[in-house]
This record gives structure tokens, sequence and C-alpha cells, in this order.
């Protein structure tokens, strides 16, 4: 049964669709669940690392997260200890979870994009590496981020001079942004670049306003919505570009599908609109036990549909 939930994202070989969304978990050990909960790992597919950077960075002012009646708004800002820390202090400890590793990266420049992604792959000497997932899309960062994925033209050249600077090992994830009319434009900029896989979305912006200050809450002013409100725009994104793009539909560029996932039903919903994997963050810090529970509905799901899980993707696009 267990074969039934494994999916191809072309080299990136996963044994369920399952992933953690960048920025939910740390670097594996900012949630202690995933340490010390086999039943965890073993639900997943990969684990995709919060944001690294080539520089240090201290994030955001505080707050830093808003919730909302269905969701949150986070600010986070990208805090973390730069390149240099996580290869030599951080990534080593990766091995323990005996699962594919996909390390998030952004940067302030096109060039920087390069020299990051360069680093990381020189550096990681027992190539516990899988694959780089490029933020394009990080909507409370002053450089870059959402600026960078609005733009088809710097989208391509991104992720250009990042699959330039890596192995042919290391497959090459583009996450685009929501905030954008047609997600199929920087979905086809990225496919020019070179992108193995496309994934989507990255929150929504939003903001929100103490009205006994009249100040907004967030120390930043602006952040990112996540969880469920936004579950029928990633949904939208998915199904949009799987259905208007050729290499999604023919999986040649595979999606993740990202945004909102609380069910194991989302996660299906999600694979008949065109994703082949899917990456959960928000609704995993209310149940620590979300990865185990979505594992087995949608093993028995596809127990009962007599395929497996891979032959579900997009077959919300069939006629009839």
């Amino acid at each position: 049964m267990e074969n039934m939930l494994q999916v191809s994202l072309n080299n990136l070989k996963l044994k369920t669709p399952l992933m953690t969304a960048s920025g939910t978990s740390g670097h594996g050990n900012e949630i202690d669940v995933l340490e010390n909960s086999p039943e965890v790992r073993s639900s997943l597919g990969a684990f995709i690392t919060k944001g690294v950077t080539l520089k240090a960075k201290e994030g955001n002012p505080e707050f830093r997260i808003v919730e909302t009646d269905s969701g949150i708004l986070n600010a986070i800002g990208l805090p973390n200890e730069g390149a240099e820390f996580f290869v030599k202090t951080e990534l080593s400890g990766l091995l323990s979870f005996e699962l594919p590793v996909i390390v998030n990266i952004s940067a302030d420049s096109i060039e920087e994009f390069g020299v990051l992604s360069s680093y990381l792959c020189d550096n990681d000497i027992n190539q516990i590496i899988s694959a780089i997932e490029v933020n394009l899309s990080c909507p409370n960062i002053k450089k870059g981020g959402i600026a960078f994925g609005t733009d088809p033209a710097i989208v391509e050249r991104i992720v250009n001079i990042v699959k330039k600077n890596v192995d042919d090992r290391i497959s090459v994830i583009t996450k685009l942004t929501p905030n954008i009319t047609d997600i199929t434009i920087p979905a086809r900029a990225a496919i020019n670049g070179g992108t193995d896989i496309l994934a989507m979305i990255n929150t929504l912006r939003g903001t929100a306003i103490d009205i006994y200050t009249a100040r907004p809450l967030l120390g930043n002013k602006t952040g990112g919505l996540s969880g469920p409100a936004i579950k029928p725009v990633g949904l939208y994104m998915v199904y949009e570009c799987f259905s208007k793009i050729s290499e999604c539909s023919s999986r040649q560029i595979p999606i993740i599908g990202i945004g909102g996932i609380s069910r194991w039903e989302d996660v299906i919903e999600y694979i008949m609109a065109g994703a082949s994997a899917v990456g959960i963050g928000t609704a995993w810090f209310v149940n620590p036990d979300l990865f185990p529970d979505i594992y087995k509905g949608i093993k028995e799901f596809v127990k009962q549909k007599g395929v497996p899980i891979s032959e579900l993707t997009g077959i919300a696009h069939q006629d009839g």
C-alpha cells in the first residue's frame, strides 16, 4: 500500500506526497515533534527548510504574527544565521530524518541567488540536499521578495542563474507568488529559466489594524496570509497552471500545491487539480498529529479507489 503513495517529481522521489512548507519547522530543530516522532517523519515525503540567505538576517520587528479568523498573518522576515552557519552547523542534523531535504533560499539580488546556490552546492559534502526551492515570493522582506516574483523577466533570470550554479543531482523548485493577476505568466517564465518543479502558492499579502492605537499590528505593517482562508486561491492557481501550461499537464514540470491544507480531503483536491505533491504548514501549528492523520486519510482513499495517488493528478480536468 505504501507504494501507492509514492510520487516522482522528476528526479525527486518521495515515499508520500506530503511535505513541510518552508518556514514552518525551522531547519528541523524548531518543532520537537519532528525530531521525536517517527510517525510524523514516516508520513512525510520530504522536509523543506526555512529560508536560508547568504548572510545572517535578524528578521522583522515584532509583532511578527497576528491571528485572523481563518488563518494567520506573518511578517517573520526570514531570520536565519546565514548559509555558512547552515552548512556547518544545521545541515548534517537533517540526515537523521532520512528524508529528501529541500533547502528554501532567498536573496536580495539576482546575482546573490547565484552565489548562494553555488555556495550550498559546493559545500554540501555529504550530498544531503536533494533540491533547492527558490523563494521569489516572500511578501514581507524589504528587498526583492514579491517584486522578484511578479516580474517574469526577473523570474526567468533568477531561475536560470540558480540552475546554472547547482549540480544536476539537485532539482530546482520555483516557489511562485499568488499576488499577481495571472499565475501562468511567472510559471512560464520559471519554466523558460530551467526550473524542474513549480511550487504554488506562497502567502497572500495582508495587514491588520489595532483599532485602539490606530496602527498596524505587525511590526512590518504588512505580512503574508496563510491558513484555510487561502486554500481556494492556491487550488485555483494549481488548476490554472495544469490547465494552461502543457509542460504541467504532461507532468514534465510537476506542481507542488501549497496553501490552506488542513485535512486529507484538501490534499486530494490539490492533487486532482494538478499537483503531484503538497506542502503543509499553518495547520501543523494547531495539530501536531496533522501529518500522520492526513497520511492515514489519503492512504485509505487510494485504497478505496484502487489506484496509486499519482494517477489522481489532474483528473479534475478530464471531460465527462
